[in-house]
């Protein structure tokens, strides 16, 4: 799957060496939700079309991680040297950029855009070395994974259990990603190219497998993907049609953000569901209305109520039984999230111990959901109670 952003891009203006009518280099990001999805496989198979083209392209700096399909496909390719660094008596392979900016090549392979570089380097971040290759008028091609975008560094520590390390700025991709190629896998298939050995060697497979690589971590992962992506596109197209009410936005906001509200068919219900008609209104999104009761209850006494409020909005309102048993409705709820990509959960701050999002009920769906946004809707009435115990 991929999505590209037209217009803008590269440096912020000329490089100073080029003067007047210099032309900056495109910047082409390959985003991937985990190491092995094909990112620089896919960027290398990409620069050998270009190159069998005519084009006159470079590898700055590309690992390959010890992978043979990935080692095999840089064969045939022009390489800069790259700098090697002593440290510690160890040796690192960096990206030379001094001799990348003389080569001046018309497109320059530069991996890993979050990579922090080796003490002594110009830069402290390689993506700030990419800016000076696009400031000389190269275009360049790089590779990211989404869990290093900073404004997600909370998200997928609640997901993966790691805190990651090497970031980078997301304003950088807003501002100079010309295009964005979303290198998608389905995680059942990464984990079975792990588990064959194709991503790690053979010592680091079953803690891949049984840590990061679950299939529960990487699902949310691969969301995170599909709704930055989109975002970067729909930044992009907003920019260009000077504003935001640009037709073009149809076709991402539906993958970026889904909205789910919680009722209870108890009063205060259609409150809240009207805010969620509004928060999706407000994301040009689509949201649905959830109505769980644990099997054997009945369900609740304004059902019919409901009904008529979701019939206004033209919001569709969900059904559903819950297993019995203390976790039953907690797990139904975290079952619709996943199975409709759910983005953002609205629940009612109702007071009433039998709504069955209520206080820990509520939080254990929540654990269940680390990278959803929750949204608790208050009760205005409320404001106006100086106990705080409401009318």
């Amino acid at each position: 799957m991929a999505g590209a952003v037209p217009g803008g891009g590269g440096a912020d203006g000329p490089s100073p060496a080029t003067g007047p009518g210099h032309r900056a280099g495109r910047l082409k990001v390959y985003l991937g939700f985990a190491a092995g999805v094909g990112k620089t496989y896919t960027m290398l198979e990409d620069a050998h079309r270009a190159a069998a083209a005519g084009a006159d392209l470079v590898v700055g700096y590309v690992e390959p991680h010890l992978r043979p399909e990935t080692t095999a496909l840089l064969a045939g390719l022009e390489a800069v040297p790259t700098r090697h660094v002593v440290r510690a008596g160890t040796t690192f392979e960096d990206l030379d950029l001094d001799a990348v900016l003389r080569r001046h090549a018309q497109v320059v392979l530069v991996d890993e855009l979050a990579h922090t570089n080796q003490p002594g380097s110009r830069n402290a971040k390689r993506y700030e070395d990419v800016r000076e290759i696009l400031a000389a008028g190269s275009d360049v091609w790089t590779t990211v994974n989404v869990q290093h975008l900073a404004s997600l560094g909370d998200q997928v520590a609640a997901i993966t259990h790691v805190r990651q390390r090497e970031t980078l700025p997301d304003s950088f991709l807003a501002k100079e990603a010309d295009e964005v190629i979303l290198v998608d896998l389905p995680p059942e298939e990464l984990r079975r190219r792990i588990a064959e050995g194709r991503v790690y060697p053979e010592g680091r497979i079953e803690a891949a497998l049984g840590g990061f690589f679950r299939e529960d971590r990487l699902t949310p992962l691969r969301e995170l993907a599909l709704r930055e992506t989109a975002r970067l596109i729909e930044g992009r197209r907003v920019d260009e049609a000077g504003g935001t009410d640009s037709p073009l936005l149809a076709a991402v906001a539906p993958v970026a953000d889904r909205v789910l509200v919680l009722a209870a068919g108890r009063p205060g219900d259609e409150r809240v569901v009207r805010q969620g008609w509004r928060i999706a209104r407000s994301l040009q999104c689509e949201a649905d209305v959830l109505h769980v009761s644990p099997d054997g209850e009945p369900p609740g006494p304004r059902l019919a109520e409901l009904r008529e409020v979701c019939a206004a909005l033209a919001l569709p309102l969900r059904v559903e039984r819950a297993a019995t048993g203390r976790h039953g409705v907690g797990e139904a709820v975290a079952a619709f999230v996943r199975r409709h990509r759910i983005t953002h959960v609205l629940a009612g701050a109702a007071r009433d111990r039998r709504l069955p999002w209520r206080g820990s009920t509520l939080q254990e769906i929540m654990d269940r959901l680390p990278w959803v946004d929750f949204i608790v809707v208050g009760d205005p009435a409320r404001r106006f109670d100086p106990e705080g115990a409401g009318p």
